[in-house]
């Protein structure tokens, strides 16, 4: 239980909060209907946790903590909604961020992702850069095109062409609370 509630706690105004939200589907036996939310749980917790692991050994590299974040949101959306197919996985990204983003985040994401012209991105747009990010690592090997905002220097990003206005502890947390969002939204 520590594992998860060390996890989550931040996210929740006490400990006794996380550890109710834990306790709501800890327990939850296979064919109980809500049992894919305690596996949303227990994948977020896994996934985010690969993703801060990275720098353990590639430490600075963006876009490989990026890929098991996006890997993240791609099994939260497609365990939600009970998918069991290979493809979608692009639709299931975008709609763990259109469903279990709030209005707050949404309104953080979309003013922390810019086009080169300073505009900002549609949440749809941040979800597929983000995405193609994720493509570029699993498909191409390439982790070291993607970085997020280091101390109060936002970083241009050449491909894709934004500028990031968020650092990657932000993005995670924004990443956390979406999870909490799906499982406590599973019905």
């Amino acid at each position: 239980m520590s594992k998860w509630t060390d996890f989550y706690y931040p996210h929740f105004p006490s400990p006794k909060d996380a550890e109710a939200f834990i306790a709501s589907v800890e327990d939850l036996s296979q064919g109980h209907p809500k049992y894919a939310a305690m596996i949303m749980m227990h994948q977020a917790q896994r996934l985010i946790s690969l993703a801060d692991d990275v720098d353990n050994i590639r430490p600075n590299q963006y876009a490989l903590k990026l890929m098991f974040l996006i890997i993240c949101a791609e099994n939260i959306a497609k365990l939600f909604h009970k998918y069991d197919g290979e493809a979608e996985s692009k639709k299931h990204v975008k709609m763990f961020f259109q469903e279990f983003t709030s209005d707050r985040d949404k309104a953080l994401l979309e003013s922390r992702f810019k086009r080169q012209n300073y505009s900002n991105l549609t949440l749809d747009e941040v979800a597929s850069d983000l995405y193609a990010v994720r493509c570029d690592v699993v498909h191409e090997g390439k982790y070291w095109g993607f970085q997020f905002k280091s101390g109060d220097t936002p970083m241009l990003n050449l491909d894709p062409d934004i500028n990031v206005y968020i650092s990657y502890e932000e993005f995670r947390s924004v990443m956390v609370r979406n999870c909490i969002n799906a499982v406590n939204s599973f019905t």
